[in-house]
């Protein structure tokens, strides 16, 4: 809901945006007539509800706050801060990011009336000559998703330090104290010279014995402030309470949303038989190929969840497992590995910093314990459909918009990657092994004299989706983990940080384009199982680290999320799922530019599967008045995000090339504008396999899957729209529940100088202004009141 709110400084100042004053120069508000930046481009510090509270930023409430600009540093440096504390007006404290950690907030919290301090506002550290790597702190705890944090009990070894610059602050409750980030380096130096400015006119009015620091006979112009308009929720909420509010007037109205979106898997050969079950639906547990893992995650945070670039924690790893997928499906036939004892699928997984939410759905569905769809609930997945041969299906509750994936066989290891585009040694990958040694021994065995494969001395396995494997199968099911870390991530890597982006630190391709070599051929050893022969090397060849590919996909990855590469494979998707579900849903949102890994929240926008009965989409549906089916427009439709669907995408190109023509050769593929071009092509007969033009403009054999990325504690609630979420019945206790309040879109901070006695000459319109408020003022305090949030 948008909040309305009136302020003299936005109705009567002269209003400029930032942005243009610092394309035009450098920004000022000292000319004439110049009074205010209307609205600071900035990053929010938000908040998040767990199942136990709120970790993040915010404003007390809706109204503003409001406060001088003061540097924070230079009060601290001051010997006089401990009378200036006693002093100061309502302020905002100005930090450079190098300085923006648990310490320094404590500090600025512990030394502060909690009615003075009205925010913080982060600065690009090229703002300030201080800056200096030293002095970085990890936001992130020193055990990720270990101990103390809301994913606990599911992390195996989770007291473990493998964040030694962490500090936590990405935990802390700053309820009170909303946070903003400025990015743009001429905005943040001048920001930070009129904070050390004011800072000093306080300092120095001390030093000459003032008795009032805030005698106008000391101020060369009335000062400059901040308004904070963050309001995220009130005191006292967590997941629960979000998604169950009701209203004064009895009305249910959730004032939050979970995390989420959706994962992407892609399974190298010919896909399972549709229909035939899981792989011990006969009580036979060899009855199908199992299955080796290939996965890591698709997602990254940060104290600035639009800044979560995370170049060597999320851009590294899809990009490693991308071409890993791609030297698989050019050097192995379909029918080679029809033939061998263990299929491959290689896996993105969404949510997988917020409760390893992609990995834990997925193999909770199919293995752990198993998805089970209610009773006659499993449905075509487009109703025109019902009456053909193995129809796709679905489920209309628990909703599932595709369940393909219960044909996949049992899942006997994984291959993890994590944090390879930064090395902690040179040229050298560690193998973080779960305890069986098979899958390590392979991997450590292809080190070469110029890249060193070693195993990991930690004894403990770092967070992945393979802890999600591990934890869920009892240890009875493991793998390993490639990673660029022996037993504490890599310095400087600024681990969930917002720093952690190409601009900052390098990404090495030649290590991307050695661990995507590795982990392609320690996948192919594996899938021959008890028949491997260390053929493997042979038939996957090594991946040079100025492949055009690696190349363009590295930039669109790491630079610029909305490249023309990621955007014509999310178009091809757009229009695939137009043909074939009749409807075009458009194309979820993009990574942006620079991108940001955030998984944002989850709805029908971001990765919501939902279903169409009688014209009407529901998130879940159980209601017998209206059946489905009885309209043959009848569907289950789902729209990822831009990233989703191109590497959906992309997966389809690069395995689904292998489709054989009736030798052990791959066929030539045909060309093609549209899927409807690739109906006829003979190479992909399977059950359950079909044809479908790819963004290269060749028709491949479909091998790409989505699958939702949702906390498992939290369902759609049936018969109700998308977005909207209820606690399980089935819930253990165990999972974090992420969940983003509401907030509405004007959010921001504006920048002023206060008016002081020269805006008298505007009492008249803001008269008229005034009475403009005063009623917006009654309309809103009647519906907050019935929100019970006033």
């Amino acid at each position: 809901m948008r909040s309305f709110k009136c302020s003299f400084s936005f109705l009567l100042a002269s209003s400029l945006s930032l942005t243009s004053i610092a394309e035009q120069g450098t920004p000022t508000l000292d000319n004439p007539f110049q009074t205010s930046f209307r609205k600071l481009p900035q990053k929010p510090c938000v908040s998040l509800f767990t199942r136990d509270g709120r970790i993040g930023c915010g404003a007390y409430s809706r109204e503003s706050m409001t406060g001088q600009l003061l540097s924070w540093t230079s009060m601290m440096d001051s010997s006089y801060y401990d009378v200036l504390s006693k002093s100061l007006p309502k302020f905002i404290a100005v930090v450079d990011e190098y300085e923006y950690n648990y310490q320094t907030v404590q500090q600025i919290i512990d030394n502060s009336d909690s009615s003075l301090l009205q925010g913080i506002l982060v600065l690009n550290h090229t703002a300030s000559s201080s800056a200096s790597l030293s002095s970085y702190s990890s936001p992130a705890p020193v055990s990720p998703r270990g101990e103390d944090t809301a994913e606990a009990q599911l992390t195996p070894d989770n007291d473990y330090a493998w964040n030694a610059n962490g500090d936590g602050l990405i935990l802390k409750d700053m309820y009170g104290v909303p946070t903003g980030y400025v990015e743009d380096e001429t905005i943040a130096e001048y920001i930070l010279t009129v904070a050390d400015r004011q800072a000093s006119d306080f300092l120095s009015a001390l030093s000459n014995e003032q008795a009032n620091v805030f005698d106008e006979d000391i101020k060369t112009f009335p000062p400059i402030m901040g308004e904070f308009n963050m309001y995220m929720g009130p005191e006292g909420m967590n997941s629960t309470t979000c998604l169950s509010w009701i209203d004064t007037d009895g009305q249910w109205r959730p004032k939050c949303l979970p995390l989420g979106g959706t994962s992407v898997l892609g399974l190298a050969g010919s896909p399972y038989e549709r229909g035939s079950g899981s792989a011990n639906d006969d009580g036979n547990e060899n009855s199908k190929q199992p299955v080796v893992m290939v996965a890591t995650n698709m997602d990254a945070t940060s104290m600035f969840h639009d800044l979560s670039s995370g170049a060597n924690t999320a851009a590294s790893n899809i990009l490693t497992v991308l071409m890993a997928a791609k030297l698989f499906g050019e050097s192995v036939t379909d029918n080679l590995l029809d033939g061998l004892q263990n299929k491959v699928m290689f896996a993105f997984f969404q949510g997988e910093n917020y409760g390893y939410m992609g990995s834990r759905s997925f193999l909770r569905d199919v293995a752990y314990p198993g998805f089970q769809c209610d009773d006659n609930a499993s449905v075509a997945a487009m109703a025109k459909n019902k009456d053909d041969d193995n129809p796709k299906m679905a489920c209309l509750n628990p909703l599932r918009h595709d369940l393909d994936f219960m044909d996949i066989g049992d899942i006997v290891t994984m291959i993890a990657v994590d944090q390879v585009g930064i090395l902690s040694d040179n040229k050298t990958f560690y193998v973080h092994d779960s305890g069986n040694g098979y899958y390590g021994d392979i991997m450590t065995g292809m080190s070469s004299d110029d890249w060193t494969i070693q195993s990991a001395s930690a004894g403990s396995l770092p967070p992945s989706p393979l802890s999600s494997l591990f934890s869920l199968s009892e240890g009875a099911v493991g793998g390993i983990v490639l990673a660029g870390y022996d037993t504490a991530y890599a310095e400087n890597s600024f681990y969930m940080s917002h720093m952690d982006s190409s601009d900052r630190v390098t990404i090495d391709l030649e290590s991307i384009a050695k661990a995507a070599t590795i982990v392609a051929r320690t996948a192919l050893a594996a899938a021959y199982g008890d028949a491997n022969d260390g053929s493997a090397a042979d038939t996957i060849a090594e991946l040079d680290a100025d492949d055009e590919t690696l190349n363009s996909l590295a930039k669109c990855l790491l630079q610029n999320g909305n490249c023309n590469l990621l955007s014509n494979y999310a178009k091809m998707e757009r229009a695939n799922s137009r043909s074939e579900y009749d409807a075009d849903l458009g194309i979820g949102p993009s990574l942006g530019k620079p991108p940001s890994y955030y998984p944002s929240v989850f709805d029908s926008r971001n990765g919501q599967p939902f279903v169409q009965v009688n014209g009407k989409s529901y998130g879940a549906y159980t209601a017998s008045d209206t059946a489905y089916g009885d309209n043959t427009d009848d569907k289950f439709l789902i729209r990822p995000s831009m990233i989703s669907m191109s590497l959906h995408g992309l997966l389809n190109d690069y395995l689904g090339r292998g489709g054989s023509d009736g030798t052990n050769d791959s066929a030539e593929l045909e060309t093609c504008s549209s899927t409807s071009d690739c109906s006829k092509v003979e190479y992909c007969p399977n059950n359950g396999d079909k044809s479908v033009c790819t963004a290269s403009k060749v028709c491949v054999c479909s091998r790409a899957q989505y699958h939702i990325a949702l906390d498992e504690a939290i369902i759609p609630s049936p018969n109700n729209g998308t977005g909207v979420f209820v606690v399980s019945d089935d819930d253990e206790g165990v999972s974090p529940m992420y969940t983003e309040p509401y907030w509405s879109n004007d959010i921001g901070v504006h920048v002023f100088r206060s008016s002081g006695g020269a805006a008298n000459w505007t009492l008249g319109v803001g008269i008229v202004a005034s009475v403009g408020c005063i009623a917006a003022t009654i309309y809103l305090n009647r519906r907050l009141r019935k929100e019970k949030l006033y």
